[in-house]
């Protein structure tokens, strides 16, 4: 996929007060709305997603020209939108995607205009505004502190104002990891790890718990490696894989202890016959899919009651990232995203290798949705916005490394009496793929 760039790297304040707040602004509410960590009518998120649109228009000209913006979520987003043609249930899956594409087209803007110390402050001012109300909700409303699932059984655990613990759970651990990796302040940094812990731990979802985990682990482990020359860091990496295979083995080998002590059954809670169920159906329509939530949703379509014959019981969704990516939209949409996911990890690990705090920040955001991935379907939905502004802000600062790298080529020529050549001298605009 090519990604375009167009002038160089600018700090917000350019951008003038009015349009960065308007930013914060459209990032937190964002936040609230995409996650669904605030009851809201869908009005919320339409006027939501118009705030980055007028961002564009208070901005100056040149800043709108200078944008570096990617085209791949973009051609994501545009695949899933499609998705409404062929899908089972085309009347839920042009909602969501007239719900979820401004936003991630929000996203994308308000991470191009943004320098990148803004976007992860204004995402930790995010995060911790969802706690706070996640807080007050479970304090306040005896409800939050239990689900319902299909009115027919009581799920233990937190879920605050989210819909179910699995939703408010993998989100604290994100916000776990943001904290780790955005804030620098004592006073605020130490509190706000404490009672995120409290709340993940208080949802009960292995999920939350298991993220939460790999993500200290994760920020420890790079924080130690941080300055590691190549050579010692490629010794590191392989020693940390080979660690980290004997750590997996060992949990399958204690896997019936952890099952007894998280009152799990070896289906994971039926996790295992949903993905016997869903791949069959993937097999009947491989490579677009079923469509953005075309299956599982209520009212059920018939082949989401066969699933759910087949299952056992009626699922929610497909209970892991892959499998439910590929069964909404397909292969195409696999590779699509594998694309992006890809590409943003080599430019947070050329950022960590840079030694920019973005580096870090980006990885442990990836890092969360990987994990979470793996019980849950993350990939598509309020992760995609948030990949997407990962994404713009990596290729721009790649863009930047580039041109200080070139500038510094033509200076030493210019000092030494040599005349540069190249197919792409500074001042030139660069094309990246």
């Amino acid at each position: 996929m090519t990604a375009h760039r167009i002038g160089t790297v600018r700090r917000s304040e350019e951008i003038g007060p009015i349009a960065k707040y308007a930013c914060l602004a459209f990032i937190v509410v964002g936040t609230l709305v995409n996650f669904e960590a605030i009851p809201n009518p869908p009005s919320v998120s339409y006027l939501a997603s118009l705030v980055p649109f007028g961002v564009l228009l208070l901005v100056p000209a040149s800043t709108v020209r200078n944008m570096t913006i990617s085209m791949q979520p973009v051609v994501l987003a545009g695949w899933v939108a499609l998705s409404t043609a062929w899908s089972f249930d085309p009347e839920r899956t042009g909602f969501l995607v007239r719900l979820e594409l401004p936003m991630v087209l929000g996203f994308v803007i308000v991470a191009a205009v943004l320098h990148e110390i803004d976007l992860m402050k204004f995402l930790l001012h995010a995060a911790r505004v969802t706690l706070a109300i996640s807080v007050l909700a479970t304090i306040l409303v005896p409800s939050t502190r239990s689900g319902i699932w299909f009115g027919d059984e009581v799920l233990a655990g937190w879920h605050g104002l989210f819909p179910h613990k699995n939703d408010m759970g993998p989100f604290l651990a994100l916000t776990f990891g943001i904290v780790l990796a955005a804030d620098h302040n004592r006073l605020t940094r130490l509190p706000t790890l404490a009672v995120t812990a409290v709340m993940v731990a208080g949802s009960q979802s292995v999920t939350a718990l298991t993220t939460t985990l790999v993500l200290i682990a994760a920020y420890m482990w790079l924080r130690a490696n941080r300055r590691v020359d190549d050579r010692l860091l490629a010794i590191t990496v392989v020693s940390t894989l080979a660690l980290a295979t004997g750590a997996a083995m060992g949990a399958r080998a204690g896997l019936p202890i952890f099952l007894e002590a998280t009152g799990k059954d070896p289906t994971f809670s039926g996790r295992t016959h949903i993905w016997e169920a869903v791949i069959g159906a993937i097999g009947e329509k491989p490579w677009i899919g079923y469509g953005r939530e075309g299956l599982f949703f209520s009212p059920p379509n018939d082949l989401s009651l066969e699933l759910w014959r087949e299952i056992g019981f009626r699922a929610p969704h497909s209970h892991n990232g892959l499998l439910d990516l590929v069964l909404q939209v397909g292969i195409i949409g696999l590779v699509l995203y594998g694309a992006l996911f890809t590409s943003t990890v080599m430019s947070a690990v050329r950022s960590y290798r840079r030694h920019e705090d973005f580096g870090i920040f980006s990885l442990m955001v990836l890092a969360s949705i990987a994990v979470a991935s793996l019980s849950e379907p993350v990939f598509i939905g309020p992760y995609l916005a948030l990949l997407s502004a990962i994404r713009i802000v990596g290729l721009r600062l790649d863009r930047q490394a580039e041109l200080a790298r070139l500038a510094a080529i033509a200076s030493t020529g210019t000092s030494t009496g040599k005349v540069m050549q190249g197919p792409n001298p500074p001042g030139r605009h660069i094309t990246s793929v």
